[in-house]
This record gives structure tokens, C-alpha cells and sequence, in this order.
């Protein structure tokens, strides 16, 4: 579990999620996840997907470290692998 901290603003992860392809997760913490989206767009720019599915990626991860990050001001605890709402 990741602790709330409150410094981590939830635009900067939304973006660096979006240009690099899940940095913002290591800055969130999430460094497990932050290099497998980091991999995974990666691999996605090459052929056949030629860099479509590596939006994909990239898009969802955006979303989703924002939403990370908000949670974390908030004061609630994330987990490694936490997605979207889904905090436990």
C-alpha cells in the first residue's frame, strides 16, 4: 500500500502518464506498474501496431494515474497494482 501523501498533483501524472507512457506512476510510486506501461507502449510502436496501441496505452494509463493521484490527495491509500476506483 502507498501511502497519502497530498504532494502529487494529479494533472503532472495525468501528462507524464500520456507523453511517457506510465512515468507518471513511478512518481506516484507505482513502480511495477510505471515500467510495464512504460515496456508496453515500447513495444507498441513498433509493428504492426506502428504506435496506435501504444496511444491506447498510454490514454488509459493517463486516466488512470490521474485518478491514482487524486485518490492520494484525498488521503486514501493506493495499492501496487490499483486501477482507477477500484481502492480497497
Amino acid at each position: 500500500m502507498l501511502k497519502p501523501g497530498g504532494g502529487v498533483d494529479p494533472i503532472l501524472v495525468c501528462v507524464l502518464n500520456l507523453l511517457l507512457g506510465g512515468a507518471g506512476y513511478l512518481v506516484l510510486g507505482q513502480k511495477a506498474k510505471g515500467i510495464t506501461a512504460i515496456v508496453a507502449c515500447a513495444i507498441l510502436l513498433l509493428p504492426p501496431s506502428c504506435g496506435t496501441l501504444s496511444g491506447v496505452v498510454a490514454a488509459f494509463s493517463a486516466i488512470d494515474g490521474y485518478m491514482q493521484a487524486e485518490v492520494l490527495q484525498n488521503g486514501k491509500a493506493i495499492g501496487q497494482w490499483t486501477w482507477f476506483r477500484d481502492h480497497k
